[in-house]
């Protein structure tokens, strides 16, 4: 099993959602190799592995070769991984009924059956099951560990962004990312917010479940938010977060370097 790493050392290049964009990633890798920090950075990948495209399994194994790379790098889990992972108890945990039609009805899943089936999903339970039998074991302990929070010292690695709406701290949320933790008495919403009203327990917002986060996250009083999640049409910075999203599973992809805490990013798209 591979290792994930959740505090990560500069120099640093952030990856946007992968959504199984197997050519588009191999490109991007040819032209980070071009960079003289390449084989001293880190990589870190921003989530959403699967779906959307055909070459997930072909995906995730070229991500696993390029963390055991040194200096290695980490990964967090997007809102598609964690349907996947739940949906199909990549993680050996309880059924989730909300997964098992999350997944079904609000997903582009097919694509990954078709990756690791050769067929698209017929009989839903039934091929979450199958799923999961014909996953290699590696890719099922990459899936089902993937961290919800990476961390370097002026930057915070995460699907979506920190939450507004909830009574916690940036700091307190971040902790609570570290141990996911999803909880409401912990996090406690605000009142009459849409995360109040709409709170889901297997669905951290964090992850996805508000898409608000990837643009007005909750600033972070020392930490720049890097983030996916949302298609953006390119690279979008400000004080408190980074959106790297170009792709959205159907276009090209975009890296960010960090050279340290204070640099500028410095982005890599692919050709």
């Amino acid at each position: 099993m591979i290792n994930l790493p959740t505090a990560l050392k500069y120099p640093i290049v952030a990856i946007g959602d992968l959504h199984g964009q197997y050519d588009e990633l191999s490109k991007l890798v040819e032209d980070l190799k071009d960079l003289s920090e390449w084989p001293d950075c880190s990589v870190v990948f921003l989530g959403d592995f699967v779906d959307r495209n055909p070459e997930v399994k072909q995906t995730i194994d070229l991500v696993l070769e390029l963390l055991r790379r040194p200096p290695g790098g980490s990964a967090v889990m997007g809102n598609h991984d964690l349907a996947l992972v739940r949906a199909a108890r990549l993680d050996d945990g309880r059924p989730s009924p909300y997964w098992i039609e999350g997944y079904r009805t609000r997903y582009d899943h097919q694509e990954s059956f078709e990756s690791y089936l050769g067929r698209p999903a017929m009989t839903w339970v039934k091929d979450l099951d199958d799923l999961r039998e014909a996953m290699p074991q590696e890719h099922r302990s990459f899936l089902s560990s993937l961290p919800w929070v990476v961390e370097a010292s002026g930057h915070l690695f995460l699907h979506n962004g920190l939450s507004p709406e909830l009574e916690a701290t940036a700091g307190e949320q971040v902790e609570a990312l570290r141990a996911k933790r999803w909880d409401r008495k912990l996090l406690r919403p605000l009142a009459g917010t849409d995360t109040d009203k709409l709170w889901e327990g297997e669905y951290p917002v964090w992850l996805g479940a508000d898409k608000k986060l990837s643009a007005s996250p909750l600033s972070h009083p020392a930490k720049v938010q890097v983030s996916g999640h949302v298609r953006v049409a390119e690279p979008d910075v400000s004080e408190v977060r980074i959106r790297l999203d170009t792709s959205g599973g159907v276009g090209r992809l975009t890296a960010c370097l960090l050279r340290s805490a204070p640099s500028d990013p410095v982005f890599i798209q692919s050709r």
